[in-house]
Order: C-alpha cells, then sequence, then structure tokens
C-alpha cells in the first residue's frame, strides 16, 4: 500500500510470441473480476497486449488476431531481402494494427504505459514511456536475427526479453504496491523436447515389444530342443542365430524411423528457442530478487511461439488458468 493506504495494482505481461495472444485471456478474466491495473508494464508481445490495453483497444485487438489464419499471417511478413538487422522487416504488422489507433503517442494513453526494449550495442534495459507507441512496441517486439531492430533516438533496440522477460520490477518503480505477473514462457517442457520425446516413447515401446517377441521365441525354441532331445544341435544353433539377426534387422529399421522423424528444426524455430532458454534463465534470476503477488502460468506449451494462427486457442488458455486461479487472485489482490 501507498503512505495514504491506498492499493494500487501493476501488471507485468510477459514475453513469449505467439503464446504471448494467452495475455488477451488473462486480462478478460481479470475485468469480469473488477480487477482494474493503475500500471501495466510489457516486453515484446507483452507490451503488444499491454499497449491496447492501455488504450482501451483491448476488443479491437482480440477480434485481429482471432482472425489470424496461416495466409494472414504471411501477408504480414515484411521480407527483408537485404537480411540487414533481421529477416523481416518488422513493420508491416505493427502499422497494420496501429493505424488509426485512438493515441498515436505512450504518454497520451489514459494508462500509465511502459514497453521494455534493449540497446542492443550497451546491453542496457530501456523502459519506453513517452514517443511513438507503434514504434515503441515494435522495439520491444524486435526478436534478434528474426526482425530488424528498431532505431530510436539514437539507440538500436531490440527485444526487451534479453534483459527483462517479465517486467515485474518495472510495475513497481512506476508506483505499483501489488503485481501481477503473466508468465506464458514457463510451461513445463518446451514444444521440440516433448515432440522428441514422444519420438523416443514410441520407439522404445516397440523396440521393447521386439525384444520380447524375440525372447518368446527363443524360449518356445529352447522349449522344444529340450522335449524334442533328438534333435540335433546345430538345428537349434542356427535357428537361434536367424532369430538374433532378424531382432537385429527390426531394430535398425525402428532406428532409422526414429532418426527420420527427429528432424532438426527450422532456422526461424531455432533462433526462437534459443532465446526461449536464454529468457527463462535470465527471468528466474530476475523474478528471485523482484517477485510478483502473484503469478498467472497459462498453460500454452503446446502453442508455437510461431504459430500466430492459433491465437483463438491461447486466449481461451489464458482465460482458463484465470479462472482456475480466480479465488487466489481476490485473496491476494481483491482482500488484500
Amino acid at each position: 500500500m501507498t503512505k495514504n493506504g491506498e492499493v494500487r495494482i501493476g501488471l507485468a505481461l510477459g514475453s513469449g510470441a505467439a503464446k504471448g495472444f494467452a495475455h488477451i485471456g488473462v486480462l478478460r478474466v481479470l475485468d469480469e473480476m473488477g480487477i482494474k491495473p493503475h500500471v501495466i508494464a510489457g516486453t515484446s508481445m507483452g507490451a503488444f497486449v499491454g499497449a491496447a490495453y492501455s488504450a482501451g483497444a483491448l476488443d479491437k485487438l482480440e477480434e485481429w488476431v482471432r482472425m489470424l489464419d496461416n495466409w494472414r499471417v504471411f501477408s504480414l511478413l515484411d521480407i527483408n531481402w537485404s537480411l540487414s538487422g533481421g529477416v523481416i522487416g518488422g513493420i508491416k504488422p505493427f502499422r497494420a494494427f496501429f493505424e488509426d489507433f485512438d493515441f498515436e503517442n505512450i504518454e497520451d494513453l489514459p494508462l500509465p504505459f511502459t514497453a521494455v526494449a534493449t540497446d542492443l550495442h550497451s546491453g542496457q534495459e530501456i523502459w519506453l514511456q513517452r514517443g511513438n507507441l507503434q514504434d515503441a512496441v515494435s522495439a520491444s517486439c524486435s526478436i534478434p536475427g528474426l526482425l530488424s531492430p528498431k532505431a530510436l533516438s539514437g539507440r538500436w533496440l531490440v527485444d526487451g526479453a534479453v534483459v527483462n522477460p517479465v517486467p515485474v520490477d518495472v510495475c513497481r518503480a512506476m508506483g505499483a504496491t501489488t503485481v501481477i505477473a503473466v508468465d506464458v514462457t514457463e510451461d513445463t517442457a518446451p514444444l521440440l523436447e516433448r515432440e522428441h520425446g514422444e519420438v523416443r516413447k514410441v520407439v522404445s515401446e516397440k523396440s521393447s515389444r521386439a525384444d520380447e517377441r524375440v525372447l518368446e521365441v527363443e524360449s518356445e525354441q529352447i522349449a522344444r530342443a529340450e522335449t524334442d532331445g533328438d534333435r540335433k544341435e546345430h538345428s537349434f544353433a542356427d535357428g537361434f542365430s536367424k532369430l538374433v539377426e532378424q531382432g537385429r534387422e527390426q531394430l535398425n529399421h525402428l532406428r532409422s524411423r526414429r532418426d527420420a522423424k527427429a528432424a532438426p528444426p527450422g532456422m526461424f524455430d531455432t533462433m526462437r528457442r534459443a532465446m526461449e532458454i536464454l529468457e527463462r534463465r535470465h527471468k528466474r534470476t530476475r523474478m528471485m530478487g523482484a517477485p510478483p503477488d502473484v503469478l498467472i502460468l497459462p498453460k500454452v506449451g503446446d502453442i508455437g511461439g510461431n504459430e500466430y494462427a492459433r491465437a483463438a486457442e491461447a486466449i481461451e488458455l489464458g482465460e482458463k488458468e484465470a479462472r482456475r486461479l480466480r479465488t487466489w487472485i481476490e485473496d491476494m489482490v481483491v482482500h488484500a
């Protein structure tokens, strides 16, 4: 609480690319509960959603992202053929949403808002609290290597997730006494590990069944040899050798199928997953020093960071997790 006993709620929305659409669902439930943040800070996709919420345009954003399909997503990719700075220019998607926006500058927003970015040269954490809203959001979302850096005030800025994936401390600095943080990147194992884990599980089960079958047939052969003592010893040896060879062939076939399925990830996936590893490690350290009062972790681990066409699913998962924690949120925020 502040000196006069007022509770000021801050909302820290984390990075997460397409997973970050879950923020919309969380905000919907908070609105239903009557929880209105006094300040909001966002990093990367959290900055995108946070800017829309601060401007009172969450309905517009939700309608826009629910219409995204693979073709619309592709049409928003302004390929940077020179590859200077990034594969994608990163202008079209922000221009498409922010055109005809009611608020051009951050300081004009009815709700105090901060977008977090990173100075590419110094590594300094940059809090964008004034100036053009579209420029600030695009800077915060500029994934290194994928989206071109944004030039602002003599700096080259990239994704804020490099330095502050979930900006809890930014909300504190903006005057929040109670911070609700939404983290969409901590949902168990990465998608790639899950996929490869399933492949390994299937291969392991098939290999076990193959081994069991070899042992079963071997046992049958031994039983026959013991019962029919008149069989020649070399007959059994020949049969056993054939069984072993068949088993080896089957296991080699399964291994080749496993290797074929476990193909290496593409270029975009590689860059994004490397960023996610960096973000998770850095985020845990930051949160130990500046923990939120409420932490919401939507279960969006099965949604890939580049699967923007699954926005509706991410929104629903955000709603689901916020509803599951509703009683706890009320105890921590409403009844605090």
